[in-house]
């Protein structure tokens, strides 16, 4: 006679990421609709437009002009306020000027925007987490960094391992499996 045992969503994915660390984490219903959504259109012209403003923002901050990269991020956000790069992009120069609430403030405009668009998502919600988790928001922090994962963020799916307490848990009865395995029970 069998059983059939049944795992939760939330079980799975804990599971998928302690089994499976270099994978993908199972997408919940929210990264699934925004992974499916079509990204935002934006004009072919504009759009030119706003990635040049973004790529005069990024050398600005690579030569440390940081104020000097906020106002080409912040003029791109002008020419098109629905443009989740720049939003992302501002938030990394605010988070260098230790400006969290604007910093904060851009990600959730990223996040929003950022609909179909993986490469922005998982930046954005990487950030946040990692915002967050310096802010001592611990839980907020994991669920970022678990979307982050979702999205394919490398440093956000090990740090939504490391920082999981299930996953922990998870990770020490394995290896005290494999130790009493390896040295026998004591």
């Amino acid at each position: 006679m069998s059983t059939k045992t049944t795992v939760s969503a939330n079980d799975a994915k804990i599971l998928d990421m302690v089994f499976n660390p270099e994978g993908t984490m199972l997408p919940d219903k929210e990264t699934e609709t925004m992974i499916n959504s079509e990204p935002i259109a934006i004009d072919p012209e504009i759009l030119k437009k706003l990635q040049a403003l973004e790529a005069e923002g990024v050398l600005l901050a690579e030569k440390d002009n940081v104020d000097g990269a906020i106002a080409k991020f912040t003029e791109a956000i002008e020419l098109c306020p629905t443009y989740a790069s720049s939003y992302n992009n501002r938030a990394q120069a605010y988070r260098i000027q230790d400006n969290i609430t604007g910093a904060l403030q851009d990600l959730d405009k990223a996040i929003e925007y950022g609909n179909g668009q993986t490469a922005i998502l998982k930046q954005a919600y990487t950030q946040r987490g990692i915002i967050k988790k310096l802010q001592g928001d611990k839980d907020g922090a994991q669920v970022d960094f678990e979307r982050g994962a979702r999205y394919g963020n490398p440093v956000a799916k090990a740090v939504a391992v490391q920082d999981n307490p299930i996953s922990q848990l998870c990770g020490a009865m394995v290896m005290e499996m494999l130790n009493k395995e390896i040295n026998g029970p004591k």
